[in-house]
């Protein structure tokens, strides 16, 4: 066996690894309790797609490959910074609600 056959079976070994590690981050992903789970969740799936990607590159010799994983680490962390402010929006506003109305009370 060459070392260039080794390689080849060691990255698809490692992209074999990576799409079992996806379908388990996707599993936890839907069944979690809380969306902070939900979004962390997101989160390593993003990361391990990026992780696969780089293998893609390195297997395939494609420089460009590469310059794919780094517009998608930037869609994903923009996504993420999305989701977490959508969250503290939808947290915070039974809050401010509450808030508004203990204020209006003491108006009274």
């Amino acid at each position: 066996m060459s070392v260039e056959a080794a390689y080849r079976l060691l990255f698809q070994g490692t992209l074999i690894v990576l799409a079992a590690m996806v379908i388990a981050a996707l599993i936890r992903t839907v069944t979690g309790r809380l969306t902070v789970d939900k979004i962390i969740g997101i989160n390593l799936i993003s990361t391990i797609v990026v992780i696969a990607i780089s293998v893609l590159a390195v297997l395939f010799q494609e420089n460009y490959i590469a310059d794919v994983a780094m517009v998608y680490v930037m869609i994903s962390f923009v996504a993420v910074m999305i989701l977490c402010k959508i969250y503290i929006n939808l947290f915070a506003a039974p809050r401010r609600w509450a808030q508004r109305k203990g204020r209006e009370r003491h108006d009274d």
